[in-house]
């Protein structure tokens, strides 16, 4: 067990060491919804510093904002890339699951209707209600 704790301080040593310029951030090893934490460029040393991402939420490449990270719920980043109010639902008549825009990082993030309604798209499918 002490191996693998020195292994993992070892490689956050490492990524805290990569080179960087500017106030960039990056999720760990490039890989969006994985990591509760980001990197977070320091200008001064012109190295990254890790940085925790708010309880609950893991690391996502920045789609409004290239060469910046940003947090956000498990499973949103997966749900592709959207602009304004938009919302789709995520079994129309079946469960009361939504995906919802978020507008300040352009994905998806998870929303339910109140209880025991259930989800449908709009005529012009960019909006969701719940009946």
């Amino acid at each position: 067990m002490v191996r693998i704790a020195a292994a993992l301080i070892a490689l956050a040593s490492i990524a805290s060491a990569q080179q960087c310029s500017g106030n960039g951030s990056v999720c760990p090893n490039g890989q969006d919804g994985v990591s509760s934490t980001y990197l977070q460029c320091n200008s001064w040393s012109g190295q990254y510093v890790s940085m925790n991402c708010a309880a609950g939420q893991v690391c996502y490449a920045n789609p409004n904002k290239p060469g910046y990270a940003m947090c956000g719920a498990p499973g949103s980043g997966g749900s592709g890339k959207c602009t304004g109010d938009t919302a789709k639902c995520v079994a129309p008549g079946q469960t009361g699951a939504y995906q919802q825009c978020e507008k300040w990082s352009g994905q998806y993030v998870n929303a339910n209707c109140p209880s025991g309604l259930k989800c449908y798209n709009n005529a012009s499918n960019t909006g969701v209600y719940c009946q």
